[in-house]
């Protein structure tokens, strides 16, 4: 078993040294101001078993481990996360790091994205104290006093501000499945696009993706 550990630690070791490169291949000239909102628009889900390729099964169960040998598993993990740029944001004070192995590796195979400039905020508290997984850890049912980003519109290179509603929609928007997302910062980025090309003859959007039909049900 100990073998072994030292095999899985020397992989998780290595990842954390050097880490995958970023999921896409370069930022659009019209997002090139802001890397951050590009970088998010761009990087598809991914999980922890793809990044590190690691497959789920050969993270031990935390019950088939010494104490000494899931604290130096631990250790690696939190490198790990650090150096994937990934933060788990509710975790509790002091939260046991048995608990934080098991956290991470029942979540190996769970959807996240990997933003290697802008970090990752990893949450796992559900609101609910009967299926949070932090249990008595947790401050579930207090209130929220999270902060959250305010978008106080667009704004032209000289200064003045962009009123969204006479930004032309073009018709490719109206085909795209992100038109009139109920996410901000979609919302923002197809805003920042189409508000540079508005005077284009050809409009251009890296990340459109064709709307699907919607079929009705008989």
């Amino acid at each position: 078993m100990q073998n072994y550990l030292n095999q899985l630690l020397e992989n998780l070791e290595q990842v954390a040294k050097n880490p995958p490169p970023p999921p896409y291949i370069e930022v659009p000239p019209h997002m090139a101001e802001v890397p951050d909102m590009a970088e998010l628009a761009l990087s598809p889900p991914t999980t922890l078993e793809e990044l590190t390729d690691i497959p789920f099964e050969a993270m031990p169960n935390i019950l088939s481990l010494e104490k000494e040998q899931w604290e130096v598993l631990a250790d690696a993990l939190k490198r790990l996360l650090e150096a994937l740029n990934i933060q788990i944001t509710d975790l509790p004070d002091n939260y046991p790091d048995d608990a934080l192995y098991d956290l991470i590796v029942n979540s190996w195979d769970e959807s996240i994205q990997y933003l290697p400039l802008a970090g990752f905020d990893w949450e796992f508290c559900t609101g609910d104290p009967d299926t949070c997984p932090y249990g008595e850890d947790c401050n579930c049912g207090e209130p929220d006093e999270t902060e959250f980003p305010v978008y106080n519109g667009l704004y032209n290179d000289d200064g003045t501000q962009v009123d969204i509603e006479n930004i032309p929609i073009p018709d490719l928007c109206l085909r795209c499945k992100s038109y009139l997302s109920d996410y901000w910062e979609e919302n923002l980025l197809c805003n920042m696009n189409r508000n540079d090309q508005r005077n284009e003859d050809h409009f251009e959007c890296s990340a459109f993706e064709e709307d699907e039909p919607q079929i009705p049900e008989n």
